[in-house]
C-alpha cells in the first residue's frame, strides 16, 4: 500500500497542475472583456469644472456622460445648456451638435456617431443663461 500512496500523489500533483493552468488560460482568454476601457477628461472655467467620460471610445455610437460642477454656489434658476460636438481636424470631419440630456444635478448625457479612429476633440459648451463657455477635450479613439 506505502509503493500506490507517491503515485497517487503524483496523480493529485498532476490534476492541481492541469487545473491551475486551465484557470490560468481560460482568465487570459476572458482578460479583453474584464478591462474597462473608459476615458475620463477633467477641464474648466472661471466658472466650472466639466468631466467628460465616455465608456467605450471606439469608432461608432459613443455615449458620453458630462458632469458640471460649478466653482462658486449658484445662485438658483434652471440648469445650464449643455451641447456636446466631436471634430477630428485632422480628416476634416465633424458631428453636429448635439443638445446633452439633462440627468440630474449636474449629470448630462449624449450620444455621438464616430465615424472613424482618429484624434478627435470633444467640444463641450455650457451655457447658463448669463456666460457661455466651451471647453475641447481631446480623445483618442480606436476602431
Amino acid at each position: 500500500m506505502n509503493a500506490r500512496v507517491p503515485a497517487v500523489r503524483f496523480l493529485y500533483a498532476g490534476a492541481a497542475v492541469l487545473l491551475a493552468v486551465t484557470v490560468a488560460l481560460v482568465a487570459v482568454a476572458l482578460a479583453p472583456y474584464w478591462v474597462n476601457d473608459s476615458v475620463s477628461l477633467t477641464g474648466g472655467s472661471a466658472t466650472e469644472e466639466v468631466t467628460v467620460t465616455v465608456a467605450d471610445p471606439r469608432a461608432g455610437a459613443v455615449t458620453v456622460d458630462i458632469r458640471v460642477t460649478p466653482r462658486r454656489k449658484a445662485e438658483g434658476g434652471p440648469p445650464p445648456t449643455v451641447t456636446l460636438q466631436a471634430v477630428l481636424p485632422t480628416a476634416g470631419h465633424a458631428t453636429p451638435t448635439a443638445p446633452a440630456r439633462f440627468r440630474g444635478t449636474g449629470r448630462y448625457s449624449a450620444s455621438l456617431h464616430l465615424m472613424t479612429p482618429g484624434r478627435w476633440v470633444l467640444r463641450v459648451g455650457v451655457d447658463d443663461g448669463r456666460r457661455g463657455d466651451r471647453l475641447d477635450f481631446p480623445l483618442a479613439v480606436s476602431g
